[in-house]
């Protein structure tokens, strides 16, 4: 009899330690990291975003070498006619140390038509000068639409090395409208609502996208009244991922939330460089 009642008297407790390990709102939980990445000869290009330089990905490229996951092999810098200027030409060759490259654009303030244009140059420069077969992309806000334009338009030519997995961080590929009465689910299941011309542009050429190339959408979120980073709404950021399902692309989205999840805070926020580097190399 008294072990019923001691079972009876349990009951409570182990209800609330079940209620306990609910998981926590999105402004509290914590980025699981990885501890050991696998190290290949694989160059990772970043791309900057408008108006950008040699310093936007800087941060983030010096925390995956501060944490060994990664170094940086270039710098590599187009210019307005499309020529390549390689800061350090005289290696000719990539370790095992998951090398990284910076992409610079010189005309930063150009449209996504120009840094497509671009990124095809420089990765060709790439195959051609360091026999690069297989590169992986990080865009920054404009540089991952221009990636993603870059991967419908050229990504067939014979030039071109292929292209494993794209990070887009903060990334307006359904430029700045905003659909704020829409849920995340609805946007990742559906797209946007409204839809620019940008998104109809990039839906009517998903196709030519390789089925193999992995996708990683990053956007900020800076409250709860309101999904965006500031500038670029989640609907944006993250408006192109059921595009790239329904392609059969492997695709995953992480959201940043709160006041480290403004549009430039994003290059530089540690959760951002966790996301990334899981997917890159781990």
């Amino acid at each position: 009899m008294k072990k019923w009642k001691l079972i009876l008297l349990t009951l409570p407790l182990l209800f609330i330690l079940l209620a306990c390990k609910k998981e926590a709102p999105l402004e509290q939980q914590q980025v699981t990291q990885k501890l050991v990445p696998e190290k290949t000869s694989i160059p990772t290009v970043f791309i900057h975003g408008y108006s950008g330089n040699k310093q936007t990905m800087k941060s983030m490229m010096e925390w995956f070498e501060e944490k060994d996951f990664a170094e940086e092999e270039l710098l590599i810098e187009v210019t307005s006619d499309g020529q390549i200027i390689d800061k350090k030409p005289e290696k000719k060759d990539f370790k095992k140390n998951n090398p990284m490259i910076r992409l610079v654009f010189e005309d930063s303030k150009s449209h996504q038509w120009n840094q497509a244009d671009w990124i095809q140059k420089a990765l060709s420069y790439l195959k051609t000068t360091y026999q690069i077969e297989e590169v992986n992309l990080v865009g920054f806000s404009m540089g991952g639409i221009s990636s993603l334009l870059y991967l419908e338009t050229y990504i067939n030519d014979s030039m071109q090395p292929k292209v494993n997995k794209v990070a887009t961080i903060g990334a307006p590929f359904n430029d700045f409208i905003e659909n704020g009465d829409q849920e995340l689910e609805d946007i990742l299941d559906h797209g946007p609502q409204m839809v620019s011309d940008q998104l109809v542009n990039y839906t009517s050429q998903v196709n030519n996208i390789p089925k193999e190339t992995s996708f990683l959408l990053i956007g900020g979120q800076l409250s709860t009244s309101n999904p965006s980073d500031g500038t670029v709404p989640l609907s944006s950021s993250l408006g192109v991922y059921s595009l790239l399902s329904k392609n059969k692309n492997p695709i995953k989205s992480e959201v940043i939330f709160g006041v480290n999840a403004s549009h430039s805070s994003l290059r530089k926020n540690e959760d951002v460089n966790k996301y990334i580097s899981n997917f890159l190399w781990m």
